[in-house]
Parts: structure tokens; sequence; C-alpha cells
């Protein structure tokens, strides 16, 4: 059963990355050509969770969902994006308070009984045979509680043995140092022209800005070089779409993320955004108005290199 409730998770993550991705000046199609892998393995990590309520996922100190809807969250939620190479790393998840708990003075002992955290991994083939190879990793034990309390955290470690090592943001500036007031000025300023340039129609600067993001997942993502094309012309043709529907830039929060080397705007909005009845507080603050009602979030994870003033797009 978990292997038939894992294949759908590896298909919306596969479509998914695909979205709000970019072309860069390079032909990305060509870094993975060239690419060499360490080994012939193509493993992908991720948390494997079955949350009763609305939480908070952290992978590396780097936020890797907000999901406030209420329910049950079976989900299995991709680390390979987090980290840059193999080796130990962290993970905490917040389980949040359901509305109807607030009354009763927060989580109650009961929901954390339908708590389960646990790491898994599977192979990536691009075959249907590729869920055969799912594995449960570790599972974490979920200590109980006597009384309602205000969240409840779940920590831990966990390690990932990968064929690749990326750059990414390991030789980004330490945002925490920068004056907080003088850091959001310029994020925000960066988030306009982002908005302003695809408002017009113009998703050049935003291919160019995310170029290294781009070329980065198709290595976490063991893109096959022959479907980048593909993905390339549909995420422009996405892209231009934006034209005249971007939200402005507002009712956001400032984050700081990977060790104060990773930055973003939230969104505070919690209840309407065009039509939908949604709490997207957590959403990135660049949005896309839908063309009836609804909205598209491209999520925008920033980066200052060592020695630019310019910022990076370098993860979703």
């Amino acid at each position: 059963m978990k292997i038939i409730k894992l294949l759908p998770y590896i298909f919306i993550y596969i479509f998914t990355i695909s979205c709000g991705q970019n072309t860069a000046k390079n032909n990305e199609s060509e870094i993975m050509k060239n690419y060499q892998y360490k080994t012939d393995k193509r493993t992908v990590y991720g948390m494997d969770l079955t949350v009763p309520g609305p939480y908070e996922l952290y992978i590396n100190d780097i936020v890797a969902r907000k999901d406030y809807g209420t329910g049950m969250h079976n989900t299995f939620i991709e680390i390979n994006p987090y980290v840059l190479k193999s080796g130990t790393y962290k993970f905490t998840l917040k389980l949040l308070p359901m509305p109807s708990e607030l009354e009763k003075g927060g989580i109650q002992p009961s929901t954390i009984d339908f708590l389960k955290v646990a790491i898994s991994s599977y192979e990536k083939t691009g075959t249907k045979k590729q869920g055969e190879s799912y594995e449960k990793i570790k599972i974490y034990p979920i200590t109980k509680i006597k009384e309602p309390v205000p969240f409840y955290e779940v920590k831990g470690e966990f390690s990932v043995n990968l064929p690749y090592e990326l750059e990414g943001w390991s030789k980004g500036q330490n945002l925490s140092k920068i004056d907080k007031a003088e850091l959001e000025k310029k994020v925000v300023a960066f988030y306009k022209k982002l908005r302003n340039s695809l408002n017009t129609g113009n998703y050049k600067l935003f291919n160019e800005s995310g170029s290294q993001r781009t070329s980065e997942t198709y290595v976490f993502n063991y893109t096959p070089s022959e479907e980048i094309a593909k993905f390339e012309e549909e995420n422009n043709a996405d892209l231009k779409n934006c034209k005249d529907r971007m939200a402005p830039i507002e009712d956001y929060s400032l984050k700081i993320y990977g060790d104060g080397k990773l930055v973003m705007l939230e969104r505070n909005l919690r209840t309407e955004l065009y039509g939908i009845e949604k709490n997207i507080v957590g959403l990135n603050a660049l949005i896309r108005k839908g063309k009836v009602k609804g909205y598209k979030e491209f999520p925008t994870l920033l980066y200052l290199p060592e020695g630019s003033n310019e910022f990076v797009i370098i993860r979703k």
C-alpha cells in the first residue's frame, strides 16, 4: 500500500519542479549532457509524513513546506532540493493546532496519536517499477503528551548519500549580519523588479536570475537531457501568462533561512485571494492572479553570492 501511495507524489513533484522553472542564457540541456554523476545511483530522499493538522517542515533550516490546511496530511516531501551533497542534516516538523483545538487549549493528546514521521527513499528509474525501490530508512519516535500544547515539534537528524555535489547557496553571504531594515529594502526591490518584469510579459530577468537554480534542479532531480527542452518550452509558455496578472508585492514578512544565507518574502494574508478562500500564510510574495479566479505562487528563495550586491534565485 505504501508503494501505491507514494507514486502520485513522485509524479506531482516531477511536474511541480518544472512549473516556474526557467531557461538561462546558456543551454541547460548541454549542462546535463556534460554532467557526470559520481555513481549510477539516482536516490531520491524524502520526509514521509502523516500529519493530523496544519504544519511546517524545515529541512537543513530551510522551509520545505507550510501547509495550514486542516485534516490529515499524508505526504512525501523531497529532501534533495534542500541539501547540496552527501552528509548528515537536521529537520524540524512543527505541528500546529486546528481551529477546533484552539478553544480547547491547543493540540490535544489524542491528535498526537496520528502523527508519523519517517525518512524514506526510492531509486529514480523513470519506469513504473521505480516505486518498488521505495524504502523506509528511519522512523522517528513520537513522544506522547498528557495535556494540550500550543504546538508540537519533532526534531531529528538524517543522512543522505548522493551521487552529486552542488554549490547552491554554500558561497552566499550571511544575511543575518546585514541590518534587517536595509536587507528588507533590497529584497523588496528585487522582488518588485521580478514582478514588474513578468507583468510586462518579459520573463528574461526571471530566467537569468534563476539560471543556477534551473541547472541544479535538473541535477538533483536526475532529469534526462532529452526531456529538458520540453520542460523549458512549457515553462516559458507558462511565464508568458504572467503579463498583466502579477499581484502587487504587499502584505509580506521577510524570512531568513539556511543559517542566514537564504531569504524570501512570505505572504501574511489569511483569508481570500482572487476568489479562492485559503490560508496562504507562508506562500511566496510573488503570485500570479488566475484568469478568472485563483492564483499561482512562484516560489523564489534568494541568496546573495560573496562579493556581489545582486540577489540570485537559488531554490523554490
